[in-house]
């Protein structure tokens, strides 16, 4: 099972540099990890938010939820 952190600010994890917290957030790097987390008794019912690398988000507030930030690796053609 990966590591839930609790308010964890996301400044490092957008290009702004913006300073917003986390009520929980995990880094997965496997498809495996995203499912436990998913799955879990304790997140079945609590907000999501998927975050790659960044870029593409401005943050104007906190995140009362789970970030999850993807650290999966390469592509693969199905």
């Amino acid at each position: 099972m990966i590591k839930i952190l609790e308010n964890v600010s996301l400044k490092p994890y957008n290009t702004f540099g913006i300073t917003a917290l986390a009520k929980y957030f995990a880094v997965f790097s496997s498809l495996q990890d995203l499912m436990d987390v998913l799955n879990s008794e304790a997140f079945v019912n609590t907000k999501k938010f998927f975050l790659g690398g960044g870029s593409n988000i401005l943050l104007l507030n906190d995140f009362d939820g789970l970030v999850l930030k993807n650290e999966i690796e390469g592509l693969e053609t199905v």
